[in-house]
């Protein structure tokens, strides 16, 4: 729905049936690829550029501004739990330490949020700078002006997002939060269901685990989930079984959306390539 609402806004409508099948394609691409938060990203800009004919910029853009969005709430919701977890038994040393880590981080994206909306450019920039310090090294590298306009004009889009459509912007970070309450409400909804319901701070440090482990790169977190949930919740005192069972639930349920979303990308690219196959024998 965050990534329907920015198209819309950015005068590239599609519809959000397919905005879902395209979203659970790139999310396989990037569950089976190290680090399975990112991955699928140029197969999402691939689909809306050959399907829907979305101008690349405003598929980058779209794309681009969606993931940064998800990643902030992500941060903050796992900063937050974090260091409500730091409070429930720290020692003051502990909990000053754990404030002053997550200011920085908040500090660190609020500046780099605030160069992105304020006409700054930060993407743009950094990248004209990493090719002047490479120049030397990689004479190709001055030939990418071509790719730095994309940026550019995607950058530029998401200013003209912020400032314009302020509302619209609110919408879409509360899509990301709704969608964090979606994550505690299931493992709470799982847990209940399997005779152990947590209370808010093991619920918190469950979540929080689980969703840690995924941002370790491997494909999956594998080896990672399975070994971090049985530990927590047998630190908790409810037992390495539950966080067994967590896992195992967790994995089946992955598999059979990987499995769904491998039969999509596979169509998608098939078919891309036969139309392209048939045109070219017609003409």
């Amino acid at each position: 729905a965050r990534w329907w609402l920015l198209l819309r806004t950015l005068g590239e409508p599609v519809g959000l049936l397919p905005m879902c099948a395209y979203r659970l394609a790139a999310n396989t691409i990037s569950y089976l690829t190290p680090g399975p938060h990112f991955g699928g990203e140029p197969l999402s800009v691939y689909l809306l550029y050959h399907r829907d004919g979305i101008s690349l910029s405003s598929a980058t853009t779209s794309v681009t501004i969606d993931r940064l969005l998800e990643l902030l709430a992500s941060i903050l919701v796992l900063t937050l739990g974090l260091v409500s977890m730091t409070f429930v038994e720290s020692t003051l040393l502990q909990r000053s330490q754990g404030l002053f880590f997550t200011f920085v981080f908040l500090v660190l994206f609020a500046c780099a949020l605030a160069a992105l909306f304020t006409g700054r450019r930060p993407l743009s920039r950094s990248l004209l700078l990493l090719i002047k310090l490479c120049r030397r090294s990689f004479p190709s590298l001055l030939r990418t002006s071509t790719f730095t306009g994309i940026i550019v004009e995607g950058e530029t889009k998401a200013e003209t997002l912020f400032r314009h459509n302020g509302h619209r912007f609110l919408l879409v970070n509360i899509f990301s939060l709704v969608h964090w309450f979606g994550i505690f409400a299931e493992f709470w909804i799982l847990s209940f269901f399997l005779g152990f319901p947590l209370s808010f701070s093991q619920l918190t440090a469950v979540v929080m685990a689980a969703r840690l482990a995924f941002f370790t790169p491997l494909p999956a977190g594998i080896g990672v989930l399975e070994t971090t949930l049985p530990w927590i919740t047998a630190a908790l005192g409810l037992g390495s079984d539950l966080g067994l069972s967590l896992c195992l639930i967790i994995r089946f349920r992955d598999l059979l959306f990987s499995f769904a979303g491998l039969g999509l990308t596979l169509n998608y690219l098939t078919c891309q390539r036969k139309a392209v196959i048939i045109n070219a024998e017609t003409s």
